[in-house]
């Protein structure tokens, strides 16, 4: 069979400026347990999907099983929390299970992964990406609106202790952590976890912080200073993170993630799948194509699947946070389409 086509005799996912996508990011509930000031209103979200239109655990595997039909290598499951979803162990260990899948991993707020780590990794799953944006307890909870560092802290050990891969995702705002990146990074890398800074995005309810306190990577890494002075500049994993590595020290590396200052439009290579089965093309739009509603009106694989193709091909080359006429990413519930 050609390189070019995956299994069941599907072609690999482009789109229409030649970019290929082996990377599918999926959000299992748009609920959290907490209230991140970038991403929740106060009080959390008022409109939840109702739980008829979430994707089941069978529509949700049936998905992954289409997407990895179609070059999809690595998941990320997202939120929300995907951990408040009661079926989450059983879903991984199904989609573990799945030809084709080379990596599973997770986006967590940690609150309830003390319990869970080992369950996880016993079902398949190989990595998550914990949000943690202070080891101050008094900043986390402010920037959480109430969260409580010690138990993320439990859940982040006992991620490293059942030998979860772990990388440790801060957004940074200035005035509330952005003093704080060189305790961040030392703190990660005695753990044995990789640091990673997010410059904030307007999406949601970032979309009214961005103006204040938007820190752009240059910024953060003057502030680190030594820590990565002589490192090399690169790209290492599957997903948009640049890396600085100290050379000869592959373990001392700080990733950054960088939308609004340096766009990695360019090499996207993900897609993503919202909490009621909507795939969007791009994390800025608040277009989509429910697959969810082919999946419940019958039809069959390969009609969904090039629903999939479709839809990517109609993708912008861009993901318009600058443009002033194009403001739909305002409209973005980041906790809806999985952060």
């Amino acid at each position: 069979m050609p390189a070019d086509f995956g299994a069941a005799g599907m072609p690999r996912l482009r789109d229409t400026q030649g970019r290929s996508y082996s990377y599918l990011r999926l959000s299992l509930t748009d609920r959290c347990d907490l209230a991140c000031v970038y991403c929740m209103p106060p009080g959390g979200e008022d409109d939840h999907a109702m739980r008829a239109e979430l994707l089941s655990t069978d529509e949700v595997v049936r998905l992954v099983r289409l997407f990895a039909q179609s070059g999809i290598r690595r998941v990320r499951f997202t939120g929300g929390e995907p951990l408040v979803r009661k079926d989450v162990v059983e879903i991984v260990a199904r989609v573990s299970e799945l030809a084709n899948v080379d990596e599973l991993v997770m986006t967590t707020n940690a609150t309830r992964l003390a319990t869970l780590a080992k369950p996880l990794r016993d079902a398949g799953l190989h990595g998550v990406n914990i949000s943690i944006d202070s080891f101050d307890a008094s900043t986390f909870a402010r920037m959480t609106r109430g969260g409580e560092l010690a138990q993320v802290l439990r859940g982040l050990d006992a991620a490293l202790d059942v030998g979860l891969e772990v990388k440790l995702n801060a957004v940074v705002l200035r005035g509330e952590n952005d003093q704080q990146l060189v305790e961040i990074v030392e703190r990660a890398w005695a753990l044995g976890a990789t640091p990673r800074f997010i410059e904030l995005m307007p999406i949601g309810e970032g979309s009214a912080l961005v103006g204040k306190h938007h820190v752009p990577m240059a910024e953060m890494v003057h502030t680190l200073g030594g820590l990565v002075e002589g490192a090399r500049v690169g790209v290492a994993g599957a997903g948009p993170a640049r890396y600085m590595t100290k050379i000869g020290d592959a373990r001392r590396r700080v990733g950054f993630i960088t939308a609004m200052t340096e766009s990695f439009c360019d090499s996207c290579n993900r897609v993503r799948v919202t909490v009621n089965g909507n795939l969007r093309s791009c994390f800025a739009t608040t277009r989509g194509v429910s697959l969810c509603d082919a999946m419940r009106r019958g039809d069959e694989d390969r009609q969904v699947s090039w629903a999939i193709h479709d839809a990517l091909a109609a993708k912008d080359d861009t993901h318009h946070f600058l443009d002033p006429q194009r403001l739909d990413h305002r409209d973005v519930g980041m906790s809806l389409i999985g952060g």
